[in-house]
C-alpha cells in the first residue's frame, strides 16, 4: 500500500470513528449544585509577658488588658457567607502563678456581643504549663461574632506568692482563628 493509499485510510479511520462515536449531552444545570466551602485561618492575638511586667514601680499589679479591632465582618461576602468560626487559644504558662484569660467582643459603639474566660494553671517548678481553650461560634454567638468589630483581652495574674524583680518565668498566649465559609449559587 502506498503513502497515499495508507494517508486516505488514516483519515476515513478518523472520519468514521468521529460520526459513529456516542456522546453524552452536557447537563450545565450541574453547575447551580456546586457548594464551595473554603477554611480561612487567621492569627488573632499573640501576647509575651515576663513575670516582672507585673510590675510597676516595684508594686505587683494583677490585670493587664489589650485590644485589637476588627475588620474582618466589615466585607459583605464574608458577614453572608459565614456559617461557623473556631477560635483557638494557647497559653504557656512558667510563673507560679495561675492566670485568667476575659475576652470580650464589642461593636461599634462598643456594646458586649459575646464574652468568655478561660484560665492556666500556675508552674510551680516553672515548667510549661500549656492549656488550649477552644470557642466555637454558630447560631446567636455567630451572630455575634459578625457583630463584633473589637475584641478587649484582659489577662488577669490569680492569687499566689509576690511577684518581685527576681521571679523568673513568662506568660505566653497564641490564639488563631478558623473561618468556616459556605457559598452556594
Amino acid at each position: 500500500m502506498s503513502m497515499q493509499g495508507f494517508k486516505y485510510l488514516i483519515i476515513a479511520f478518523v472520519f468514521i470513528l468521529v460520526t459513529v462515536s456516542c456522546t453524552k449531552e452536557v447537563d450545565f444545570n450541574q453547575a447551580n449544585n456546586i457548594q464551595l466551602t473554603p477554611v480561612f485561618e487567621s492569627s488573632l492575638v499573640y501576647i509575651d509577658e515576663p513575670a516582672n511586667r507585673f510590675l510597676v514601680n516595684g508594686s505587683e499589679i494583677t490585670v493587664l488588658q489589650d485590644s485589637v479591632n476588627i475588620d474582618f465582618f466589615n466585607d459583605q461576602f464574608v458577614v453572608d457567607y459565614l456559617e461557623k468560626a473556631e477560635f483557638l487559644f494557647q497559653t504557656t504558662n512558667t510563673i507560679n502563678r495561675g492566670f485568667q484569660v476575659q475576652v470580650e467582643m464589642l461593636d461599634d459603639f462598643d456594646r458586649l456581643q459575646h464574652t468568655f474566660t478561660f484560665s492556666s494553671s500556675a508552674s510551680p517548678d516553672n515548667s510549661d504549663v500549656v492549656t488550649e481553650h477552644v470557642e466555637v461560634f454558630e447560631g446567636n454567638s455567630l451572630t455575634a461574632l459578625k457583630n463584633t468589630t473589637k475584641m478587649v483581652f484582659t489577662l488577669t495574674i490569680l492569687p499566689g506568692e509576690t511577684i518581685d524583680e527576681n521571679t523568673i518565668g513568662r506568660i505566653e498566649l497564641k490564639s488563631k482563628g478558623a473561618f468556616y465559609l459556605n457559598v452556594q449559587p
